[in-house]
This record gives C-alpha cells, structure tokens and sequence, in this order.
C-alpha cells in the first residue's frame, strides 16, 4: 500500500515546516529585556537600580560593559572596585538607589559616596 502524493497533502507539509521553523527562529533570535539578563551562568557581575529612567544604552565602565535601560542597569566585572565602579555609574546614567555585586550589596559608606556621585552629573 501506498500512500498517495496529492498537491494538497504536500502544501500542508510544506507549510507545517515553513511554520516550525519560522518560530524556532524567532525565538532565538528575539533579544532578551535586561532584567532576564541576570540569570545564572550569565556574565551579570553588577546590578544597579536608578532613581529615575534612562533610554537603553551601553557604556563601557572601567573595563565592565554596563548595559541600562529604563531604572535597571546590569554590567559585566570590570577592573575596579565595587564602590568605584557604582560611582562611574552615577556619572554616567544618574543617581543609584541600589547597587550589588556578585550578589553583594555595596555597605552603607560606600552607597552614600555613590548617591554623592550621581547627583554631581
């Protein structure tokens, strides 16, 4: 017995393939918001939540790609110190309200002088 080869059978086919295929790439291909960007096994070394929105952009920061959009900022490690480094932050996107690194957060001295930063832009 064979099955038969009608032109209908095979534009369904067809289709179904266009269709999966459409869809797997889509979704790889669609670009991930910055806050799922701190999952594990990502390079998200620091996360900074601003005191007031800010377009999407990127700056590299003391050797650490920061990448921030609308109060949330997320960055790579960079070549200095966490207290440092949320300073150069506050420079270039505006006040921090809460900065952490490799899930630590900055003490509360530190935090102070970086707020102190943020407002001086």
């Amino acid at each position: 017995m064979t099955l038969s080869r009608t032109p209908l059978r095979q534009v369904a086919i067809a289709g179904v393939a266009i269709m999966t295929t459409a869809l797997t790439f889509g979704a790889a291909l669609t670009p991930m918001p910055v806050q799922a960007q701190s999952s594990k096994g990502s390079s998200v070394y620091y996360r900074a939540t601003l005191e007031q929105s800010v377009e999407k952009r990127t700056e590299v920061i003391r050797g650490g790609t920061f990448i921030c959009a609308e109060t949330i900022c997320v960055g790579s490690k960079a070549r200095s110190r966490p207290e440092i480094v949320c300073r150069r932050v506050a420079r270039a996107f505006g006040p921090v309200a809460t900065f952490t690194y490799d899930g630590k957060e900055l003490d509360a001295d530190a935090m102070a002088n970086c707020r102190a930063a943020g407002t001086d832009a």
